[in-house]
Order: structure tokens, then sequence, then C-alpha cells
């Protein structure tokens, strides 16, 4: 079973990314599956402008937004897919976007798991095998989940086929995934 690493489709659509400076955003690399809905206070974000390109082709029509693996943002639409689909492994919480009246939520993943294995590997191994895109993965940790944190990189969303199955079935626009490894 192949394990992908959630992204953003840059070649189509453009993205939000954070607004710089702003308190909302303080510790948002902190993350690592603990709930956020009782302290939460939102994320400021603005949608990426290029100020080398006069004209950027890309679409601003997209349903989610994944700059930095690990802050998923989705439209409302999305948010109700994601939450139907996920009860319980995700939090849906509110964020700000500038200039934009349309609701956005990020997508907090709650399963952390030790996905990789790292048995019998020093730490230079994993770091090459993760930044090759070849790592391996623990398919009885997986276990049931669509969509997940390791509790190593937890800082990346990762997930696997039926993930991105359900992206193509209900016609979710804006992000790419990138083949991580390998579940064994």
């Amino acid at each position: 079973m192949n394990i992908y690493k959630i992204g953003q489709d840059f070649d189509n659509y453009k993205f939000f990314v954070f607004r710089e400076d702003d308190e909302l955003n303080k510790g948002v690399w902190f993350y690592n599956g603990q709930s956020l809905v009782k302290e939460w206070k939102g994320l400021s974000l603005e949608l990426f402008r290029d100020k080398r390109k006069r004209k950027d082709k890309r679409s601003e029509d997209f349903d989610a937004s994944c700059y930095f693996s690990g802050h998923l943002i989705v439209n409302k639409r999305t948010s109700l897919l994601l939450a139907e689909k996920l009860k319980g492994q995700i939090e849906v919480l509110p964020v700000n976007v500038e200039g934009n009246t349309s609701d956005y939520y990020f997508i907090n993943v709650l399963n952390t798991i030790k996905a990789i294995n790292t048995e019998s590997k020093s730490n230079e191994e994993i770091l090459k095998m993760m930044r090759d895109n070849n790592g391996i993965f623990n398919k009885g940790n997986i276990d049931s989940y669509i969509i997940f944190r390791d509790s190593l990189f937890y800082s990346n969303y990762y997930c696997t086929d039926e993930f991105i199955d359900f992206v193509k079935q209900n016609s979710i626009t804006g992000l790419k995934f990138t083949c991580a490894g390998i579940a064994e």
C-alpha cells in the first residue's frame, strides 16, 4: 500500500499563506495532533501573490489549500464532506482569510500514530528515507486511517489511496499527493 504526503497543486492553483507577524499564527508550527478546539482563536491567511509575475494564470477557484503539509485549509463544502467522512478523526476550525467573504476552515488531523518504521535505523537513515520519499510505514499502525500524522514527523499530513479516491470522487481541487513510501 502506498502512503502519500498531502501538498498543494502549485502548478494549477493559487494558495493561502500565513499573514506575516499576525498573533493568530503564533504556535502553528507546533500543532501535533492535539485537540485545538478549546483554545482556538483562528489563523490569519491571505492569498499568495507573486510580485515577480504580472499575470498569474493559476486559478483562485480551489476547494483546498495546503501550502505546507500539515496546514490543510478547505472551503465550507469540503469541510462538511471531510467532517462526515472522518468523524472523530479531525477538527474543523474556522480561519480568517483577508479580503474573502467565503468560509474557510483549518483541518486539524487528530490521528497521530507511529506510522514510519524507524526500527534499527539511525536518524540520518530516517531523514534520508523521508527526504527521498522512500519511507517504510507500519501498515498495522495505519490500520483503518486514511489520513494521519506520524508521531515523529507530526507536521506533515499523510494519506492512503482511499483518501485520494475520496478527493477525486468529490472533485476537491487544489491538492497534490506525493508518494512518501510504502506501508508493509
